[in-house]
């Protein structure tokens, strides 16, 4: 089942799931799932009822290997990577939606062919999307149709097929840590900035510990292990889009580390001796790169 497809669930209905099961502390029967999440008042952006809306849900964490359905009770449980969610972390389910749509058994291919099934045409989409700048204007789809033209290898197809398939990106791409929608965004469809600081911020922190300092270089190498739809990473480079190489950073994790530097949950240095740097894209100096030896991972600024 392709994900940004009208088959499949948003990530906002099955986070009502995963609330429900992880608050319940047991399996929850299927038909009482259903009762409490899906009454006759609430429905879907798509006009779905609502009983659908919640089928959709469970469909899809099952077949990303979040839920299991007990074949002779029909007693929901999570499992996987959303097996020890609390239920009030969204982060965390974001992180465990990250590792079941980027699990390489769910991209086996991936610059292969071009079908468009498990996560495929979300990855592709995402891996295309993050090459582009956040300092450019949001990018909503009269653009984005523009853009996605020839940007993967040709076996691979479009990065995304159609505006159909745009609108779930929409609610996808955020939802992942992995783009992020403009406070103002004003008429149009849907414009998202590939803004990923997120994701990064989440894998950072699951990494390293505050105060802990790593090598910018080897920092990056880690942070697109685990995202390997950033440019440089894994999947970025099965689809043949452009890789900054491994001590550029490229500008959607520039701009990640950048705001990671504002926002005071890393700090960016340099050691003039170091004989490894990194170049960050930082828009105070277009002219030239930043570079960057170290980073040290800071106490998060309480509220």
């Amino acid at each position: 089942m392709a994900l940004i497809n009208v088959d499949a669930s948003r990530p906002d209905p099955m986070w009502a799931v995963v609330r429900l099961l992880a608050h319940s502390k047991k399996p929850v029967s299927l038909n009482s799932a259903r009762a409490l999440l899906s009454p006759p008042t609430l429905a879907s952006r798509e006009k779905d009822d609502a009983s659908e809306m919640f089928s959709k849900a469970i469909k899809t964490l099952r077949e990303l290997g979040l839920l299991h359905v007990h074949d002779s009770t029909s007693e929901l449980k999570l499992v996987g990577p959303a097996a020890l969610l609390d239920g009030r972390d969204w982060d965390a389910f974001s992180a465990a939606l990250r590792t079941a749509v980027l699990a390489p058994e769910r991209n086996s291919g991936l610059g292969d062919n071009d079908e468009q099934k498990e996560s495929r045409d979300l990855t592709r989409a995402l891996a295309w999307f993050l090459t582009l700048d956040p300092m450019e204007a949001p990018v909503a789809w009269e653009q984005a149709q523009k853009l996605r033209r020839n940007a993967l290898k040709p076996e691979a197809g479009p990065a995304i097929v159609n505006a159909e398939r745009w609108r779930p990106f929409g609610d996808w791409a955020p939802a992942l840590g992995l783009a992020a929608r403009p406070l103002l965004s004003g008429e149009g469809s849907s414009p998202l900035a590939p803004d990923c600081t997120a994701a990064v911020r989440y894998v950072a922190q699951s990494l390293w510990e505050p105060g802990q300092q790593i090598n910018a270089v080897a920092a990056v190498r880690s942070i697109r292990e685990h995202l390997p739809v950033l440019p440089g990473g894994e999947y970025s480079r099965a689809l043949q889009l452009d890789n900054p190489g491994d001590r550029v950073a490229g500008a959607a994790l520039s701009f990640a580390l950048l705001r990671g530097s504002d926002e005071k949950w890393l700090r960016l240095e340099l050691d003039s001796d170091a004989p490894l740097v990194l170049q960050v894209a930082d828009p105070e100096q277009p002219s030239s790169p930043r570079y960057v030896s170290d980073i040290t991972m800071q106490e998060v600024p309480s509220a």
